[in-house]
């Protein structure tokens, strides 16, 4: 009887004894306790002394749209009562001959209002490049280009950038300065264009004739084209945007700007220029050439000028970036 009460009382002891024996956990035969590892910390999406890699495409719009109106300018600039839509025989200089007139190129005019594009919006894309010194600022190189008509305008810039990141989220601000090559603006030229046939020279009264090349037709026509911009103009660029990180290193923007574009320090207008052009009226009797006159024509040809006048621009971009 007595066994069995020791027994019953070892037993209560070993229970009540065992929540204090395991409370540090269970050791193995190594003497060695098992460590639970915390779960790794989630990344900084946004840190310290970053580089930031951004490729974007962009639409582009020109502050000022439309075309000018110069419905006065759209005749020819010889001959004004002549319709330029139909196809004239002896118009112009009287059997005017191939050595004494070239064909004519007249510039009658600016047709866009924008004088960058050369019509009102474009496409493009470019890429930029920033280091973050912190979690809030960096600088940065960006290249742009845009579609211009049948041209190609491009930029190259410097920028600050400022963020405040909360999250995967950061809105940005930035601000850049740099410099702007390319572009068109389309003008409105008159046309004309000269078929020539081989004919009979009547010289002096010894009746020598010689042949020579005469105007059997002239058609006249009106065109537009852009006429390219060839010189560098400063650019400035003030804009806000969201970056999203989707992992760590790789995330989403969308962001919108404005861009100044400044003159070589001023504007120059449109010059005109007169031109000068030289032909030969033949006087026939009885159906032969006795006298060549010499006729002096002139037009005013329109010299395209530049500045920052009718570039500005706004730009929406949207892209991926890759952090590291």
């Amino acid at each position: 009887m007595k066994k069995l009460t020791l027994t019953f009382c070892a037993l209560f002891a070993l229970f009540a004894a065992a929540p204090v024996i395991f409370a540090d956990g269970p050791e193995y035969a190594s003497g060695k306790k098992e460590v639970m590892q915390p779960a790794p910390p989630v990344c900084d999406f946004y840190r310290a002394h970053e580089w930031d890699l951004s490729i974007w495409g962009a639409f582009a719009f020109g502050a000022d749209t439309g075309r000018t109106d110069n419905g006065q300018l759209q005749v020819d600039p010889f001959f004004p009562d002549t319709d330029p839509t139909t196809v004239d025989i002896f118009t112009g200089f009287n059997q005017e001959q191939a050595q004494d007139n070239q064909t004519e190129r007249i510039n009658l005019g600016q047709v866009s209002k924008n004088e960058l594009f050369g019509r009102d919006d474009s496409w493009g894309g470019g890429v930029d490049v920033k280091y973050f010194w912190s979690r809030y600022f960096g600088v940065g190189i960006e290249a742009l280009g845009l579609a211009a008509k049948t041209n190609f305008a491009g930029a190259g810039l410097a920028t600050l950038t400022a963020r405040y990141p909360f999250g995967r989220f950061a809105p940005y601000a930035w601000g850049g300065l740099g410099f702007l090559n390319g572009g068109a603006t389309l003008y409105r030229f008159f046309n004309e264009q000269h078929t020539y046939a081989p004919g009979s020279q009547f010289f002096g009264s010894a009746g020598i004739y010689d042949n020579e090349l005469f105007v059997a037709n002239e058609h006249e026509f009106w065109t537009t084209d852009p006429v390219y911009n060839h010189h560098t103009r400063a650019i400035g660029q003030l804009g806000t945007g969201l970056e999203f990180r989707v992992t760590c290193h790789i995330g989403l923007m969308a962001d919108f700007s404005w861009n100044f574009v400044f003159g070589q320090g001023d504007n120059h207008d449109d010059k005109l220029q007169l031109i000068t052009l030289q032909g030969t009226d033949i006087t026939n009797f009885q159906g032969a050439p006795v006298a060549r006159t010499i006729v002096i024509n002139q037009a005013f040809n329109v010299k395209p000028g530049h500045g920052s006048d009718h570039q500005d621009f706004g730009m929406a971009r949207f892209g991926v970036t890759f952090s590291y």
